[in-house]
């Protein structure tokens, strides 16, 4: 399959981040290893952080409760909203710690700098080749020198990148029930099925996933089709335009637990020069 083939813009794009089940890990991202993760990286005295792509602030509060500051961005209105009513909970002083602007980062007007830059959970696959460069740029500019850039993608087998290339019929992802997603009508749970397109040469990914939502009875509730396009840069790809932005690799280590950097994917801590 390549390119022209693909679903690369699909009228319901937009309306991919939900963020009831973006909050409750719904589907198939691994976001709780993810945050430990950065919160064993951070570990030690309170710094000051952007978290781009912040969400839900799932992150922003954790590293919030280990003392530190955190401003976060997202281009998602309904996302920081969530965000927004879960900071009226927080207690005085990490509210105070505590901000957020919603808009693009590439746009992301550049003032004051940070001790750490995060952008977690596969956020630089959203950006092709050129807008990766200029992401990473602006992340040196809101950078302290010397602070620390940490990012991560997932790796994904080949063995899936082949399904996913190939012509129909496609392999059919499926994935169990999520509780506590919080619905107008109340809480309910949340099953996912997918399928992917992939072209290996322009590397660009498109997944369709379609929840299902269940209520207390086990009764399907409603149906929602969403569908997110990522690239799935090469590791070298990544590795040599964070260089030319002004980066050097600190650690570049692999997700799975021999911690071997692959072709693609793995987690990333880069150093602003």
């Amino acid at each position: 399959m390549n390119s022209h083939e693909m679903t690369l813009n699909p009228p319901w794009l937009a309306n991919f981040y939900d963020p009831a089940l973006f909050d409750a890990g719904a589907g198939d991202a691994d976001s709780a290893s993810t945050i430990a993760y950065y919160c064993r990286q951070l570990k030690g005295p309170a710094c000051s952080v952007l978290d781009l792509g912040c969400g839900t602030g799932r992150l922003a509060f954790a590293l919030l409760d280990d003392g530190h500051r955190v401003h976060g961005v997202d281009i998602s209105a309904p996302m920081l909203g969530y965000l927004a009513t879960k900071a009226e909970a927080l207690k005085v002083d990490a509210r105070e710690r505590l901000s957020w602007t919603c808009g693009s980062v590439l746009d992301l007007p550049v003032g004051e700098t940070f001790d750490v830059l995060v952008a977690a959970d596969d956020f630089v696959t959203h950006f092709d080749l050129d807008e990766l460069g200029r992401f990473l740029v602006m992340a040196g500019d809101a950078l302290r020198p010397g602070g620390w850039l940490l990012t991560d993608m997932r790796e994904r087998s080949p063995v899936r990148l082949a399904a996913a290339a190939g012509a129909l019929p496609k392999p059919m992802q499926s994935y169990g029930l999520t509780g506590g997603i919080l619905t107008a009508t109340g809480p309910r749970y949340a099953a996912m099925m997918g399928w992917e397109e992939y072209d290996p040469h322009s590397r660009w990914l498109v997944s369709h996933q379609l929840y299902s939502f269940i209520d207390a009875q086990g009764r399907e509730e409603r149906r929602d089709w969403k569908t997110i396009r990522q690239r799935n840069h090469s590791n070298a790809e990544f590795i040599e335009a964070a260089l030319q932005a002004g980066f050097a690799v600190e650690q570049a280590v692999g997700r799975g637990g021999d911690g071997q950097l692959g072709e693609q994917g793995g987690f990333f801590q880069l150093v602003r020069l």
